[in-house]
């Protein structure tokens, strides 16, 4: 199911492939800073292929961590669900249980798979950086502390989670691991889900995107779009595009990496 993914990934001739991550910036200039449409899976596709009309990405990414983060911290019944019990744990595993929200997950995931050109890529946050969020916004304060196996059940509940939209045509899944990093044994259950389907599993630091152990692609500074000189080479780069960008900029940015050429 990857194999386009693969082959992106693996290429080393003509101009480096680019995987941005447009989502704040999308939101600000294409949508004016109205709601990113979650719940409407057609409009929302629609909103991915407007952003790869703009700046043509070699593989869309689909921020599904931005939507969980929404739905915490919007969606009250949700939360309500996450309080009823309080033990270490119970938030998430109420969070990643909600039915309503697999299946509008699901349905985004499905639609943008089946409309998009390019191969598409979900991100979502590390199982520990998740535990702490749904903990956080159930009982703040509560003084849980989680380790490496609390992690790895969370990532029990999310390997059942992802298993839903991994069999419908993305081809990978990539984990931000910037606040809080997980190891590898965390990620087992996930990587049994991944292997299964034939997903490739990534995972995102500040400054390289692993795809597998064997593959690390340069993330760019973001700021090489707000003016900084910067530089940055590879066959595949990654990007985050900021929300106060200027759009002529990040085209003229957009063809220098793609060129090759440093920015200034």
């Amino acid at each position: 199911m990857s194999a386009r993914l693969t082959a992106l990934l693996e290429t080393t001739d003509g101009p480096p492939k680019l995987l941005l991550d447009a989502a704040a910036y999308a939101q600000h200039v294409i949508l004016q800073d109205r709601p990113v449409p979650w719940h409407d899976a057609t409009a929302f596709s629609n909103h991915l292929s407007s952003i790869q009309s703009l700046l043509g990405s070699d593989i869309v990414l689909i921020r599904l961590d931005d939507m969980l983060a929404e739905e915490i911290e919007s969606n009250s019944a949700l939360r309500e669900a996450m309080t009823v019990k309080t033990r270490k744990g119970f938030a998430l595993r109420a969070l990643l249980s909600d039915e309503k929200l697999r299946e509008t997950a699901q349905a985004l995931v499905r639609t943008a798979a089946e409309t998009q050109r390019s191969p598409v890529v979900v991100q979502l946050p590390s199982p520990k950086a998740l535990l702490l969020a749904a903990d956080a916004a159930a009982a703040p304060g509560s003084g849980h502390e989680f380790d490496d196996d609390d992690a790895e059940n969370a990532a029990v509940f999310g390997a059942d989670w992802i298993r839903g939209f991994a069999s419908v045509g993305i081809e990978g899944i990539i984990f931000d691991e910037r606040s809080h990093l997980c190891p590898a044994a965390v990620y087992q259950p996930i990587t049994n889900t991944t292997e299964h389907f034939g997903v490739l599993l990534g995972h995102r630091h500040d400054e390289t995107l692993y795809f597998n152990p064997s593959t690390e692609i340069p993330i760019a500074d973001p700021e090489i779009f707000t003016g900084t000189e910067a530089a940055v080479t590879g066959s595949v780069l990654f990007a985050e595009i900021p929300a106060e960008a200027v759009p002529e900029t990040v085209l003229e940015r957009l063809t220098a990496l793609r060129e090759g050429q440093p920015v200034s």
